[in-house]
C-alpha cells in the first residue's frame, strides 16, 4: 500500500465522505490518503495509524476491514471528544476572551499560523490548518485542511487524550490543540520561529520576540492578530 498525493479535489471529497472525514481506524480528524490494498480506491489514516502500516504492524487486510466499516460510523464512537462540528469553532488562546468567528487567530511575518474553518458538509470535521517554521525558520505547511502534509519524518503527530500534538523532529516547532468540545478548541501550547521572529502561545498569554502579551487577539474578524 502506498500514500497518494496526486488526487483531484473531487476524488479527495469522495474519499473523505466515504471514510467519515477521519481516520477509519481511530477517528482522528488529521489524516493522510492511502491506497487500498486491492488498488481500487483509497482510504484515510491518521499519521499514527499510517506509521503502523509502514512498520508492518497493520496489515493490508486490516486496513481494508477498517475502510469497509469506519470507526466514526460505529454506534459506540464518541464524536464529542473530537472536532466534529458544523460551525466555526470558538478558540481559547493568548489570554483573550473566547474568540468567536475568527478563522485566522494569528499570523507571523505574513504567514497564517493557524486556520480554522467549518466543514464543507454538516457531518464533517472542523478543518484545521497549521503552518510552523522548520529548523531553519522557513515556514512549512504541517496540516492543510486536516490533511497531514509531511511525508519524510520531519514532523510527528500524536493524539494524547483530547490533544492533537504536532512536533518538529528538528527545531522547536510545536503545536498542541486541545479539543475542549467539538466546537471549542484551546491552543494549549504553540511555539515556532519564522524568519527570525519567535512566537509562543498558551491559553493564558502569547509571547512575541520575548515580550509577553495578554488579550491582544481580536475576536470576530478574519485575522485576530498580525505579528
Amino acid at each position: 500500500m502506498s500514500s497518494l498525493s496526486e488526487l483531484s479535489a473531487q476524488q479527495r471529497e469522495d474519499i473523505r465522505q466515504a471514510c467519515g472525514f477521519a481516520c477509519v481506524r481511530c477517528g482522528v480528524t488529521i489524516y493522510r490518503y492511502l491506497r487500498l490494498p486491492d488498488g481500487n480506491g483509497a482510504t484515510l489514516l491518521c499519521p499514527t495509524c499510517h506509521g503502523l502500516v509502514e512498520e508492518g504492524r497493520l496489515t493490508p487486510m486490516q486496513v481494508q476491514g477498517f475502510h469497509t466499516n469506519p470507526v466514526v460510523r460505529q454506534r459506540h464512537f464518541a464524536r464529542d471528544r473530537l472536532p466534529f462540528s458544523p460551525d466555526l469553532p470558538a478558540l481559547i488562546l493568548g489570554g483573550s476572551r473566547l474568540l468567536k468567528d475568527t478563522p485566522i487567530p494569528l499570523t507571523l511575518e505574513g504567514e497564517p499560523i493557524l486556520i480554522f474553518a467549518p466543514p464543507r458538509r454538516s457531518n464533517g470535521a472542523t478543518r484545521i490548518s497549521v503552518r510552523l517554521g522548520d529548523a531553519d525558520g522557513e515556514p512549512v505547511q504541517v496540516v492543510e485542511g486536516n490533511e497531514w502534509m509531511p511525508s519524510d519524518g520531519s514532523w510527528h503527530f500524536l493524539l494524547r487524550g483530547d490533544r492533537y500534538s504536532m512536533m518538529a523532529a528538528r527545531g522547536d516547532g510545536l503545536a498542541i490543540l486541545r479539543i475542549v468540545a467539538r466546537n471549542r478548541i484551546a491552543v494549549e501550547h504553540l511555539r515556532t520561529t519564522i524568519r527570525g521572529r519567535r512566537l509562543e502561545v498558551t491559553p493564558d498569554w502569547l509571547e512575541i520576540d520575548g515580550k509577553r502579551h495578554v488579550g491582544r487577539i481580536g475576536s470576530g474578524m478574519l485575522v485576530g492578530l498580525e505579528c
